[in-house]
């Protein structure tokens, strides 16, 4: 049976029915995929973690450099760490 099927099937169930339905799959435990995600969730149920974000599937955004004039900025720090 098709993900499909069986939301039509519980649209033709009455409201009583529905109730149990989402009752089950409240109960249901949640599958994680990595052992990050296990973490992730294992962390959440604890209270120590409120979300996580999806980083972009790209990276970060290309920058361009800023030119400044004189010797490198690395050259420079680590003269000034000396």
């Amino acid at each position: 049976m098709s993900v499909k099927e069986v939301l039509e099937a519980v649209r033709t169930l009455s409201p009583e029915e529905r109730a149990q339905v989402r009752a089950l799959l409240d109960t249901l435990p949640d599958v994680p995929r990595s052992p990050e995600e296990e973490a992730q969730a294992r962390l959440r149920a604890a209270g120590l973690l409120a979300g996580t974000g999806r980083r972009p599937a790209s990276g970060r955004a290309r920058q361009t450099p800023v030119k400044i004039k004189g010797e490198p900025l690395s050259q420079t720090v680590v003269e000034e760490r000396r």
